[in-house]
Order: C-alpha cells, then sequence, then structure tokens
C-alpha cells in the first residue's frame, strides 16, 4: 500500500516539472525531460529495492542529481530537492536523518548560490517547513503503524486466550469425565461389595428364620430383628450412595426441615407439621445448618426425655431477624434461662446454645406449655428503594 509520503513525493517531482515548462523558456525541452524523467525513475525503482542498503545508496545518487537540476533550471527544482525528504527521514534513525537533513540543506545552499536573496530565503524555509511537516507525517504513520501491531497481536492473544479456554475446557471435562466414572467405579464396588453380601447375608437369614420360627419362636424372632437391622443398615448405605451419585445436591437438601420432620414421623410415628410465617428468602449456608441442628436436637429432648407425641415447627422471616420456634407438648418443663438449661440437661441444650452465638443469635427456652426452643437469627437483606 502506498504511503501519503509517496504521494507526495511523486507530486513535490511532477507538478513544479511541469510548472516549469511554461515558467521560463527552455532551450532544450527534451534534455530537460529526460533528467526529470531520470529522476522520476531513481524515485520509483527505489520503493522496489531489496534491502534499506540500496534504498540509502539511491538516496545519495538522487540527492546530488536533484542539486545539479536546481543549480541548471532554477527555483522550481528546489521541490525536487526536498522530495527525498520523503524517503530518508523515515529511513534513517533519528541522528541520522538530523544530520542528513542539515548536510541536505547545506547542500541545497551552494546549489543555489546565484539565485536572488528573496528565492534563497525562500528555498531554506521551504525546505525547514516540509523537512517538519514530513516528520510529523511519518510520527503519525508510525503511530498508526504501531496501533495496527498492537491491535493484531492482541488480536492474536485474544485468539490464543479463546484456544486455551477452549482447551482448559476440554480438559475440565476429561477430569470431570475421568473423575465421575471413578466415582461410579467406587460406588459400584460399594454396591457390590458392601450391600450386595449384606442383601446375600439377609436373604440366607431369611431362609433360617423361615425355618426356626415353627420350631423356635424366640430364636426366629431375635433373627428377624437382625434381618431388620441388617436392612436398615443397607438402606442407609444406599441411601449414601446416592446422595454421592448426585453431587449437585444443594445445602438446602441436606438441611431441610421438612425432611426432618418427615423423616421424624415416619420412624417415631409422631405428628409433626410446618408452619411457615412471612415471605421466605434465602438464608446464609451457616444460619440453614444452625436451624437444622437446633430443630434436630429440640426435637430429640421432646422425644427422648418428654416424650412427646406432638412436634410443630413455627418458622417466621421478618426484616430483621428469622424466628424458629420448636414446639412439643411433652411432659418435661424447662427453665427460661437457656444457660441454667444447659447447665441442668448437659451437651444439648449447651450445643445449641453456643452454635447460635456463632452466628450472632439468641437462643430461648420456654417453660410453659407447649415446651418451646426458640432461636432467633439476625438477617441481612438489602432494603427495597421504593
Amino acid at each position: 500500500m502506498t504511503s501519503p509520503l509517496a504521494y507526495l513525493r511523486y507530486g513535490l517531482i511532477l507538478l513544479p516539472a511541469a510548472a516549469d515548462i511554461f515558467l521560463q523558456q527552455l532551450d532544450d525541452y527534451g534534455e530537460y525531460m529526460v533528467y526529470i524523467l531520470l529522476f522520476l525513475a531513481i524515485a520509483v525503482l527505489s520503493r522496489f529495492l531489496p534491502s534499506p542498503a540500496y534504498l540509502k545508496a539511491a538516496i545519495l545518487l538522487e540527492i546530488p542529481l536533484s542539486l545539479w537540476l536546481c543549480h541548471q533550471y532554477g527555483f522550481m527544482m528546489v521541490f525536487l530537492s526536498i522530495s527525498s525528504l520523503c524517503v530518508y527521514l523515515p529511513l534513517f534513525e533519528r541522528p541520522g536523518r538530523l544530520w542528513l537533513a542539515f548536510g541536505h540543506l547545506a547542500l541545497l545552499n551552494i546549489a543555489i548560490t546565484d539565485y536572488d536573496a528573496l528565492l534563497h530565503t525562500t528555498a531554506n524555509l521551504l525546505f525547514l517547513f516540509l523537512a517538519v511537516t514530513f516528520h510529523r507525517i511519518h510520527e503519525m504513520n508510525q503511530k498508526e503503524l504501531d496501533h495496527i501491531h498492537l491491535y493484531d497481536e492482541l488480536k492474536r492473544l485474544h485468539f490464543q486466550q479463546d484456544e486455551a479456554g477452549r482447551q482448559l475446557l476440554q480438559f475440565a471435562h476429561q477430569v470431570e469425565s475421568a473423575a465421575q466414572a471413578e466415582e461410579r467405579n467406587r460406588i459400584s464396588r460399594q454396591l457390590h461389595d458392601d450391600i450386595g453380601h449384606r442383601l446375600i447375608r439377609v436373604k440366607m437369614m431369611m431362609e433360617a428364620a423361615l425355618h426356626i420360627v415353627p420350631q423356635d419362636a424366640a430364636r426366629g424372632m431375635d433373627m428377624l430383628h437382625q434381618i431388620r437391622d441388617q436392612l436398615g443398615e443397607s438402606m442407609e448405605q444406599m441411601r449414601t450412595a446416592v446422595k454421592q451419585m448426585n453431587p449437585s445436591r444443594r445445602i438446602t437438601d441436606d438441611y431441610s426441615l421438612d425432611r426432618l420432620l418427615e423423616e421424624t414421623g415416619r420412624e417415631t410415628g409422631i405428628e409433626t407439621e410446618l408452619v411457615l410465617q412471612g415471605i421466605p428468602y434465602p438464608l446464609y449456608p451457616s444460619q440453614q445448618v444452625v436451624l437444622y441442628k437446633n430443630a434436630r436436637e429440640a426435637i430429640t429432648n421432646a422425644i427422648r426425655h418428654g416424650e412427646a407425641k406432638q412436634v410443630q415447627i413455627l418458622l417466621q422471616y421478618g426484616d430483621e431477624e428469622v424466628r424458629m420456634e420448636v414446639s412439643n407438648d411433652g411432659t418435661v418443663q424447662e427453665e427460661a434461662n437457656p444457660i441454667a438449661a444447659a447447665d441442668r440437661h448437659g451437651i444439648g441444650i449447651s450445643g445449641m446454645l453456643e452454635r447460635t452465638k456463632v452466628v450472632g443469635g439468641t437462643l430461648e427456652v420456654r417453660k410453659s406449655v407447649p415446651f418451646t426452643v426458640i432461636t432467633r437469627l439476625p438477617v441481612y437483606r438489602k432494603r427495597e428503594i421504593m
């Protein structure tokens, strides 16, 4: 692509050369045209030279020819000489180009010694003005090229980043697939080695119990209790294996009050109820864990110590706090002071009090019927601007 300096250079050669034909009477127009075409040929061919060394040699040939033309054909040829600035200003480094420009200007003044003072001054001012102009144009072209190179480099780095991202994603998929395959193999071995063998043992014990129960009922019932325990352990192992096969399980699933009450009712036969008040909003995992463990501990104490037949959980979502009340119809009465209750009943309520304090909450044990354990946890929500 031809640079703006190249167009300026050709204009500084052709326009003054054509104007000079009309401005002065030449003795030999043919000879004049030969020199102009020779200078133009050097200027054009220098663009296609294979190395900067050849281009520098062409400049050293071009400058003397232009100075001779200035001496022979007058002021208009000064433009031809100045056109060489378009080539060697971008070609040489800063110290070299300055020395060459000063040398060029000095030789030009020697070549136009016989000009009158006005033309002599005009030629010098024109040389200096165009030298500064060409220098600025060269700097702008260089900045544009630097920007283009920087853009190309950024685009290349962007493509490399995209490729690295694709490779990383592919590698992550491979690692995930390998991990899932390894986990499936481990769970398969667990199902085969542990649960499978346990079920085979249960089957054999069941067959034995079928023969023993008609003859020895007590011994048969004991074997049936063992079979029940074995099945319970197998079910727990199966539940654990299913949890491991579902890695996307959320903490709300593991610490769900609904599930806690459902399992409690199924295992103990007591009545359970969950009541929600307010609009539910997400809680921090630490708060969910505290509420779940406090509820589980309160229910356990109600069944173990109070012989409760009914348990209710009231979960209230407020603007400043979330409040959970676990109440039951048991017979055990607690003191309203949770510290005293902790001293009296040991590690259970003491553990509830400690974990509640960790998240900045408070714990209260209400002794009136129904017996109630109240957990209050502060919440930090972004208020809506009306």
